[in-house]
């Protein structure tokens, strides 16, 4: 029945040929299986909630239960690289890393699952490029976050150092000995 609404919701809402029902099965034989994932009780309603978490919770819901129910998305992995036409000077190529999407699929409804991805325009070899804006953007390396007592511990797991209860004494001899001290939760040597 729920497969069956998402279905009507995405031919409605995107386009039939958006649609590509799915049912996903376990691949192991013995597995427990769980019970039915969180999706909306009706898939047609697209906003619901009174608090602004709440809508964004259910929006987060709506959008992957019917991403779940669409075509994949199809793109194709680019690199433009440019320059300036006529420069008397020696110029180095601007270039760009990015993806030009071909076919939306499931990105129609969960536009935000492309991350930091760059979108890139479809180009052909000598297009031109006209300059839009131009930002010069200072940054400045940072160096890593100070470790706190829990952040300590899981580096020790990693590392393999010590055992889990030792984890608490290494952690309290350390600040009795004045190796470290504590500021806002994270340890200063």
């Amino acid at each position: 029945q729920a497969l069956g609404e998402i279905a009507t919701t995405i031919e409605s809402t995107f386009g039939k040929q958006f649609l590509e029902v799915r049912t996903y099965k376990t691949k192991a034989k013995n597995a427990q299986e769980a019970h039915e994932a969180i999706r909306p009780t009706h898939a047609s309603t697209r906003h619901a909630g009174t608090t602004d978490d709440e809508k964004k919770l259910y929006s987060l819901i709506w959008e992957r239960t019917v991403a779940s129910q669409m075509k994949d998305a199809k793109l194709r992995r680019s690199k433009v690289t440019a320059n300036i036409a006529n420069s008397q000077e020696t110029i180095p190529d601007f270039s760009v890393t990015g993806s030009i999407v071909t076919f939306q699929g499931w990105l129609m409804a969960d536009p935000d699952a492309r991350g930091d991805d760059v979108v890139l325009p479809e180009l052909s070899v000598g297009d031109p490029l006209h300059l839009l804006t131009l930002q010069s953007i200072e940054k400045q390396t940072q160096p890593p976050s100070r470790y706190t007592e829990a952040g300590l511990i899981k580096e020790l797991e990693k590392r393999e150092i010590g055992r889990p209860s030792t984890y608490a004494s290494i952690i309290s001899t350390i600040e009795d000995r004045g190796y470290v001290e504590k500021i806002n939760k994270a340890l200063h040597p």
